[in-house]
């Protein structure tokens, strides 16, 4: 006798299934919820990184306007600096550096410039014929501020005078 295996299949009612099964709709939405809030959470990290990045290209860009602005403003001391050296006759430090520099110019507002000098006479030159040659070091320190950022820039310069 042989006997012949047959599948007993359950009927179940419409809309009915069995609990357990891999292709249930209530598995299936809980799985959806999960992925949901896993690509929710990076997308989270990304914009918030995204975020942190751009604030701090902003911040490096302010730095370097700022720290342009000062150089600028530092440059610009230099340039009476020199033009107060040269147009005096024969001026001491006190001379060039005792006057403040005003800058009123619309760019460089929030902007102060300290002038330094030092002054070495009998500078000792073989290629100069007669006369004294005195040498000048100048300085320009220029600081800019804004809110919470300050920047300062300083120029030197060193100018040979002969008499």
């Amino acid at each position: 006798m042989c006997h012949s295996k047959t599948r007993q299949q359950k009927k179940y009612r419409i809309g009915q299934r069995p609990v357990g099964l891999s292709g249930s709709p209530a598995r299936q939405q809980g799985s959806t919820t999960i992925v949901a809030i896993i690509i929710s959470i990076i997308l989270l990290g990304l914009g918030i990184a995204l975020s942190n990045q751009i604030s701090s290209n902003i911040r490096q860009q302010s730095i370097e306007y700022y720290g342009a602005r000062a150089y600028l403003a530092a440059q610009s001391g230099m340039e009476v600096a020199i033009s107060r050296l040269i147009n005096g006759n024969n001026p001491g430090c006190l001379d060039i550096i005792a006057p403040p520099v005003d800058i009123s110019a619309a760019h460089l507002q929030n902007c102060s410039v300290l002038l330094s000098c030092d002054v070495e006479t009998n500078v000792e030159e073989p290629e100069v014929a007669a006369g004294e040659i005195r040498v000048y070091a100048l300085g320009a320190e220029a600081q800019c501020s804004t809110g919470q950022l300050e920047t300062s820039k300083r120029v030197l310069v060193e100018v040979r005078q002969e008499e």
